[in-house]
Order: C-alpha cells, then sequence, then structure tokens
C-alpha cells in the first residue's frame, strides 16, 4: 500500500502536519475540501479533497496515517472514547475554554478561513 499524503497545510491546524488525519464525516454531511475540521485525533486540521475510505473493523489504513486517528477510529468501531489530557487554556479571541492552543475550533476555522481568503486573493503569496 501506497503512503498517503499529509492533510492539506493551515497556519492555524493544531494536527501533526506530517501526518494524515481522519476527519469524520456524519449521515448527509461529508466535509468539505479546504475547511479546518476537527480530526479523529481531536486536533484540527485541512480537510483534504480525495477522502480516506474506511470500512469494517479490519480496515486497513495506508502508511502515513496519524496513530491516534487510527486508534480512536478502533476506539469507535468498540463503543468507546479516548481520553483527551491535553490542558484547558482559553481562547485569545472569544475566552471560551480550549484544548487547541491558542484559539477555539470556532476562532481557529475563522482565522483558516479568512487566511485562504488571504491566499486566495494574492495567489497563495501570503
Amino acid at each position: 500500500m501506497d503512503p498517503i499524503a499529509p492533510n492539506p497545510h493551515s497556519p492555524h491546524a493544531t494536527a501533526d502536519p506530517n501526518t494524515r488525519h481522519m476527519i469524520p464525516s456524519f449521515i448527509f454531511a461529508a466535509p468539505v475540501p479546504g475547511v479546518l475540521a476537527l480530526t479523529g485525533c481531536n486536533r484540527l486540521a485541512v480537510v483534504p479533497s480525495e477522502p480516506l475510505q474506511t470500512a469494517g473493523e479490519e480496515a486497513a489504513f495506508p502508511p502515513g496515517m496519524c496513530d491516534d486517528c487510527i486508534a480512536a477510529w478502533h476506539a469507535v468501531q468498540r463503543g468507546e472514547e479516548l481520553a483527551d489530557d491535553r490542558p484547558l487554556t482559553d481562547c485569545t479571541s472569544c475566552e471560551s475554554p480550549t484544548r487547541h492552543g491558542k484559539l477555539c475550533a470556532l476562532c481557529a476555522q475563522d482565522a483558516h478561513d479568512e487566511w485562504r481568503g488571504v491566499q486566495g486573493a494574492t495567489g497563495g503569496a501570503s
């Protein structure tokens, strides 16, 4: 099996930039490519344009996948949830409690959308 490429870059992503992360999808609500979304490992990563398909408890994951996302996927298959021991801090924008660093997930998504708009307007030169 060929290695899988990491998720696209964002300065607002909190997930490991060197691995591919799972972005959960829900019935009738597939994640939109290019947006910053919550990952299986409870971090934030950009949704890639090519979706990752998994099937069944014995799904094989390609090299380059986030080990924590895989562990979370298997936990969900067993009806479990993995603990998140990252410290809570206050978002520097809205002051909500967060485990995502300086910005909470919603403020990071807004900042990512703003950054994407600048990237598009300048041809990626910002």
